[in-house]
């Protein structure tokens, strides 16, 4: 898979004049992880595709998370990103929200050139991801079946819509359309719930940012909803999270879960939205690039299976 044309149209379309702009903007595009332009190439080889069209979809697709990670790192505080700080602490919070909103308009002065399908796709994810932040700003997460749709919103949303952009672009059929769309709908749940476990249970040297960052927010995540499940001091400890937590009850909270299984559990629900996103795969008719997505979403779990191996996708190609 070749993501050359993605890495050539960004570097193209966030080319400015003003050089205070350019380094605000090189800033928020370096370290990238490429999975969501991935997903375009490989969902439009299952049928027949424009390199040049597809590589302007998977630029403004790459634009629309960049573009999200800056705001939401203003949103919730967070100091570093990708083992440096945030766009906002670097360069102060206006700058990086005028950045963020030059990157959303520059995605869709992309899509602007291209189909509607794909535009609309992209739009609905984008007020997706905005109804699952406005949903959360209402404080904390009350259940399982909160976390799911928060997550779908934040994260499965924009990852489902590459996949299905990357279909439309391939002139797949409808309904091949839908199952390519339900692989990354799943595979983005699993994204984000091993995101949240490692956020518990890991180290800032492996996240490439400070860890129990949700647990500081007061956001109840899947292995602490767990946790609240399953321990027999669930009431003294929701109490205790309603106040908020200071650093040493967060490492007794996370010492206790780990106790409890809760890290297992979790990852085991990780594997089976992996699973789900590999059955979607198998409605499809046989195609070489199934292989290629299944080992994507295989990779999903890795950082929970190896100590070694960093948090994200291992082996993904950088689009900046």
């Amino acid at each position: 898979m070749n993501l050359a044309e993605t890495r050539r149209v960004l570097a193209e379309a966030v080319a400015a004049t003003d050089p205070r702009l350019q380094e605000l903007l090189d800033y928020a595009l370096e370290g990238g992880k490429g999975l969501r332009p991935t997903l375009v190439f490989l969902c439009a080889r299952f049928g027949i595709y424009d390199a040049l069209e597809a590589g302007r979809v998977a630029a403004a697709i790459e634009l629309v998370h960049l573009a999200s990670l800056v705001h939401d790192d203003i949103l919730d505080g967070a100091a570093v990103r990708r083992n440096r700080p945030a766009l906002y602490r670097a360069y102060g919070t206006v700058p990086a929200v005028l950045t963020g909103d030059y990157l959303f308009a520059t995605a869709f002065g992309l899509l602007a050139k291209g189909k509607k399908a794909v535009l609309y796709t992209v739009t609905e994810a984008i007020r997706s991801m905005c109804s699952g932040e406005i949903g959360q700003l209402k404080g904390g997460l009350a259940g399982p079946e909160a976390y799911f749709t928060y997550i779908g919103q934040k994260t499965a949303a924009l990852i489902s819509a590459a996949c299905r952009c990357g279909a439309i672009l391939g002139r797949v059929k409808r309904n091949q359309q839908e199952c390519l769309a339900q692989f990354g709908w799943h595979l983005g749940l699993a994204y984000q719930i091993v995101d949240d476990c490692l956020d518990l249970f890991g180290s800032p040297e492996r996240m490439g940012k400070p860890c129990r960052q949700d647990l500081a927010r007061g956001l109840l995540t899947l292995p602490v909803l767990r946790f609240l499940a399953v321990t027999p001091d669930a009431a003294c400890w929701r109490e205790r999270l309603a106040r908020g937590l200071e650093a040493a009850e967060m490492e007794e909270l996370v010492e206790a879960a780990r106790g409890l299984g809760c890290d297992t559990y979790t990852a085991a629900v990780a594997a089976d939205e992996v699973t789900r996103a590999l059955t979607a795969l198998d409605r499809l008719p046989v195609n070489p690039v199934q292989d290629e997505l299944a080992l994507l979403a295989a990779r999903t779990l890795a950082p929970l299976e190896d100590p070694d191996c960093p948090a994200g996708y291992p082996g993904m190609t950088a689009t900046g």
